[in-house]
């Protein structure tokens, strides 16, 4: 990778190619992302939601690489010319030199510095032909698929194996990985985001912009996403896929998607158009081909890489990709999470079914094969069932049930196994591909039971059946799954169809073996930066990661330049502290204001209601009758003078149960639905037909608008759009603080307050309260032309310390109702009245 000498000149904004006249913000932002991008810094950057921020990202950061890639081009040759002359020069004068010796060396480093300027020419030349052949191969593709098309010839898939030579395809993965040491490697953008919807905006937003025309753009995803094997989409989790897809990476059984000339095909699509996830997967079905692979093997050649969190900030991840980082761009988009998502991600959790189902998994495995072993191979299966028992001991034989934190170094030492190389061990089960292997086996052995009687499942289904259970319990834990008005009605499940008399299949389950790899990993961590959380009365051993900063290292030592951004970033002191302590001096801040004028939107705090009682929805009183009569009032008229839509977000699911028992018996219910119709979030269910069905209600010719009722840190409260009439009011029940008794949050604030001084875990607390709310508040006012208005019930949002946390567009307007309720619901009509005057 060439670095220029020269520094780039900031564009002028109408240079950045937005698509239509940005903003003064929009401008700020571009302008500032790309000195960022010049001085190799981090920027940390807060533009809230509905300013356009990942359009401006993203032609910010394409107008930086674009003046960059030309910039490497032309300062390459010149500086080849340049060192040319120097040469010449040095020569001349060394044939007048007495002293031979002192002039040669006096030219070497001339010489090296020439060769190695010129071998990067010689690569950036390579790499411009081999793009060039990528967009001639795509037109004949193109008129190949035209002609076809006017002849109305369908063109099959293949359908044998035998057409898929898979001892060629592992010799073109060989090749390829020695091509790119020898590739000129130009600078990436890798820009992440929570979900692949989110990515999609992004593709949708760079095809209104001229940069779409040149950008090499691809989409990553996992195989859940990409795949279009039927035999492996049908498995139901993304471990079994894994396993399934390596498994037909064989000579023995390929998957015929995988031809190189399909492959070659897509992957030049791919990077000549920007397609997203779903776009991918129909053309991949189209022309054959796997888009998974497809994807990966155009990665390298892409300028922009988009990926969700998961595939940039695990390591495992990125090395499978073939993810290169040094001299990149990474941009961090919804970041506002951050943190949580990188302890999250190398957190991991093993569970006591698993380990008794791994136990008799490993020693039938030893058993059928021990006469074939290695002794090295029968060491690490010794030692893998070792562990297996301890930590099952520690499990069934604890003589107390409560929960208990323990160091790395604790747990193995208690377990006893405190003397295993673990990284050995984690190493043979990787170069021996051992879980696949021992999957494998399990999977003959079912297939090798006799037939059960007619009521009988065989032992392993029986064991399989049990597990599967205890995956489905997992997933339901603490959803109540009671019924609710205007819910959207279930999908009903797709099942495969099988001879009556035949017994029910035993469900299937990933590996147990893999969930215990991924905690054994965590135990070589190093042992202060988390802790083992041992739940006997649960059956489970959980890793908690503390220290965030020791994943996130290598991507801020590698890339060129990092952009966290997202709507709501403040308070920023934790994640600069956790994240960037060994380089304060790279990091800058911007935070920008909202497009909106002041006047759009309305906030107020309801420190009181009604009846004049004190609003406080804390654990201990939010479910008093006093506090549910208080609320229901306020719901019931709000909605009387609100138009349209009207968003309530409530501090739990739990709670959200009580509040509408409470509604329903007192009458309340029925009084709003007079005005509004009632909607209602519900834990584990898919949301968009629950937003169609509230739209639709809203869009309504004569209707007076609904009221969604909905949880803090659900679905509905990160990520939608309750743009115009789909939010026009959004109320916000409390202050929803997590449980802080919780033994991971208790671990976590301790270890803040530890490392960075007292008081730092109550400030993280109470951050992950306040940017809850703040990302509840963001799903309304969407554009510049947007108007809303925004109530927080909580006498606690009366505090300066409170107030300080919301955001910049909220608090620059907020209004505390100290006058009464009855004042809220005046001001909130002329808000309104006045709002309608100006559209008519």
């Amino acid at each position: 990778m060439y670095s220029p000498r020269q520094t780039l000149p900031v564009p002028q904004p109408q240079d950045f190619g937005f698509p239509h006249t940005p903003y003064d913000i929009q401008e700020q932002l571009m302008q500032q992302l790309f000195l960022v991008l010049e001085r190799k810094q981090i920027g940390i950057f807060e533009s809230p939601t509905g300013t356009g921020k990942s359009l401006t990202l993203l032609c910010g950061a394409l107008s930086w690489l674009r003046q960059h890639e030309e910039l490497v081009r032309t300062e390459l040759q010149q500086r080849i010319e340049q060192v040319q002359r120097e040469l010449r020069q040095l020569q001349a004068a060394n044939e007048q030199a007495v002293d031979w010796i002192t002039a040669q060396g006096a030219t070497q480093a001339q010489r090296e510095e020439l060769q190695q300027l010129e071998h990067l020419r010689a690569l950036l030349q390579q790499q411009e032909q081999q793009l060039a052949e990528v967009k001639q191969r795509n037109r004949q593709q193109q008129q190949q698929q035209r002609k076809a098309r006017k002849a109305n010839e369908e063109q099959s898939l293949p359908e044998t194996a035998d057409e898929v030579p898979a001892q060629e395809d592992a010799v073109d993965e060989e090749e390829e990985l020695q091509q790119e040491a020898e590739r000129f490697r130009h600078v990436q953008i890798f820009y992440c985001s929570r979900t692949h919807s989110q990515l999609a905006q992004i593709v949708a937003e760079l095809r209104k912009t001229p940069h779409a025309a040149w950008t090499r753009c691809i989409s990553l995803g996992s195989r859940q996403q990409l795949c279009i094997n039927a035999q492996v989409r049908r498995l139901p989790h993304v471990a079994l896929m894994n396993e399934r897809c390596l498994d037909m990476a064989s000579k023995r059984n390929p998957c015929i998607y995988k031809a190189p000339a399909q492959l070659q095909r897509l992957s030049d699509a791919a990077l000549l158009q920007p397609l997203d996830i779903e776009e991918l997967a129909n053309e991949g079905a189209a022309c054959g081909s796997c888009p998974y692979y497809a994807t990966r093997a155009a990665q390298p050649q892409a300028q922009l890489v988009l990926l969700p969190y998961q595939l940039l900030l695990q390591r495992n991840s990125r090395q499978q990709l073939g993810i290169e980082l040094i001299g990149s761009i990474i941009i961090v988009d919804e970041a506002h999470n951050l943190l949580d998502t990188l302890m999250q991600l190398h957190s991991s959790e093993v569970q006591l079914e698993q380990l008794q189902l791994l136990k008799q998994q490993l020693a039938g495995y030893k058993q059928r094969y021990a006469n074939r072993f290695s002794a090295t191979h029968l060491l690490r299966l010794n030692q893998l069932l070792f562990v297996v028992r301890r930590l099952l001991q520690l499990l069934t034989e604890s003589t107390s049930l409560e929960p208990r934190l323990l160091r790395t170094y604790e747990l193995t030492a208690e377990g006893d196994f405190f003397n295993i190389d673990l990284h050995a061990l984690l190493q043979f089960c990787t170069r021996t591909r051992f879980a696949q292997k021992l999957q494998g086996f399990v999977q003959r052995e079912r297939e090798r039971e006799p037939q059960p009687s007619e009521n009988q499942a065989p032992p392993t289904q029986q064991m399989l059946q049990r597990l599967a259970t205890q995956h489905q319990l997992q997933q339901q834990r603490g959803q109540k799954r009671k019924p609710g008005v205007e819910q959207p009605a279930p999908t009903p499940a797709v099942q495969q169809s099988s001879p009556a008399p035949a017994p029910a299949p035993a469900p299937s389950l990933p590996s147990p073996l893999r969930p215990l790899l991924a905690f054994l990993e965590t135990l070589t961590s190093d042992a202060a930066d988390g802790r083992v959380l041992l739940q006997p009365k649960t059956g489970t051993l959980k890793y908690l990661l503390l220290n965030p900063a020791e994943h996130f290292a290598d991507i801020v030592k590698e890339a060129r330049a990092l952009v966290i951004a997202g709507g709501t970033m403040q308070p920023t002191e934790e994640l600069k502290s956790q994240l960037f302590a060994q380089c304060p001096d790279r990091v800058v801040e911007h935070f920008y204001g909202h497009v909106v004028p002041p006047d759009a939107v309305q906030p107020f705090v309801l420190p009181t209601g009604p009846t004049g009682a004190t609003l406080c929805f804390n654990y201990a009183q939010r479910s008093s009758v006093s506090m549910l009569q208080e609320l229901a009032m306020v719901l019931q008229n709000l909605c009387n003078v609100l138009p349209a839509g009207v968003v309530c977000f409530l501090p739990s699911y739990d709670y959200l149960d009580v509040v509408y028992t409470h509604l329903q018996r007192s009458g309340t219910l029925a009084r709003i639905a007079q005005r509004k119709r009632i909607f209602r979030e519900t834990s584990g269910k898919n949301v968009e037909q629950l937003l169609q069905q509230y739209a639709e209600a809203i869009a309504q010719p004569k209707a007076t608008g609904a009221l969604l009722l909905s949880v803090v840190g659900g679905k509905l409260s990160e990520g939608l759009n309750f743009a115009d009439d789909l939010g026009r009011g959004v109320i916000v029940v409390g202050l929803p603080y997590p449980n802080r008794t919780a033994p991971e949050l208790k671990e976590r604030m301790r270890h803040l307050d530890a490392q960075l001084g007292p008081g730092a875990g109550n400030e993280y607390y109470e951050n992950l309260c306040m940017k809850a709310v703040n990302q509840c508040i963001g799903r309304s006012v969407r554009h510049i032309r947007d108007y809303a208005c925004v109530y927080l019930l909580d006498e606690r949002y009366a505090s300066a310390r409170i107030q300080q946390k919301l955001p910049q567009w909220i608090a620059r307007s907020l209004s505390v109702a100290s006058e009464g309720f009855g004042s809220v619901q005046a001001r909130t009509a002329r808000f309104f009245k006045a709002k309608s005057q100006k559209v008519q």
